[in-house]
């Protein structure tokens, strides 16, 4: 894949909104060292930033693409940015990270037991991850198709149909599940518009247009995963 042309073709707008299962462990587990895996445009990066959560913290971004690292760099200069894959993550040492985020990345990736070993091996001990990914029901249909199937992104190598799909293999590597769940996926009527239009990434700072985002379409069959990884000892919050 051109990661490069996929960047320009696909922008990732931002916005504060930050998923309130990530809000949850981001206020109340102390953490100091913080990486987001698949980073894209850095619309999460954003969100958290701008609520201040970063401050007097270590934070990393890793994407494949440089120009969506380039992007994050302007979010905070402080960021430590890399272009790396995310199965093989060479600049970061082990259990060195506190809190580690990646969402919707794992479906993109060809070995994504390799990247649950790389996020282990990264992790500290008492470290958290948050994942989100697509999960598909059996009656799932969306406009693309990909090797015959209808897929949400003709750029996912999988869309996982049963939890064991992944959980065996979280499960499998030294991790404890602490949440599990899954959301109708929906999307803003108005992002695919504004994507149609070439508008700026940050063109949701506008209220209004803010409020209209709200606006959105179920995608019947696809839901957003959401999973709370910890790694050894028990997290009470």
């Amino acid at each position: 894949m051109d990661f490069e042309k996929y960047s320009k073709s696909g922008t990732q707008f931002y916005s504060e909104v930050i998923p309130s299962t990530l809000l949850k462990f981001v206020k109340n587990v102390k953490w100091n060292s913080y990486i987001d895996l698949g980073c894209g445009d850095g619309s999460l990066l954003y969100a958290l930033n701008n609520k201040r959560f970063f401050d007097g913290k270590k934070v990393y971004a890793v994407d494949l693409s440089q120009l969506r690292i380039d992007n994050v760099k302007k979010i905070n200069k402080d960021f430590i940015c890399y272009i790396s894959d995310t199965c093989n993550l060479k600049d970061i040492k082990d259990n060195s990270i506190d809190f580690v985020t990646t969402t919707q990345v794992i479906e993109h990736v060809e070995d994504d037991e390799a990247m649950i070993k790389e996020i282990r091996r990264i992790l500290n001990s008492n470290g958290i991850v948050y994942l989100s990914t697509v999960f598909k029901k059996r009656y799932a249909w969306y406009f693309y198709r990909c090797n015959g199937k209808w897929t949400l992104d003709p750029t996912h190598v999988r869309e996982y149909t049963k939890d064991s799909q992944l959980s065996d293999i979280i499960r499998n590597n030294g991790f404890k599940i602490v949440y599990n769940n899954k959301s109708l996926i929906k999307m803003p009527i108005i992002d695919f518009i504004f994507r149609k239009m070439g508008f700026k990434r940050n063109v949701f700072q506008n209220s209004f247009l803010a409020y209209l985002r709200k606006i959105s379409i179920p995608i019947f069959g696809y839901y957003n995963w959401e999973i709370i990884l910890k790694s050894k000892s028990e997290l009470h919050i």
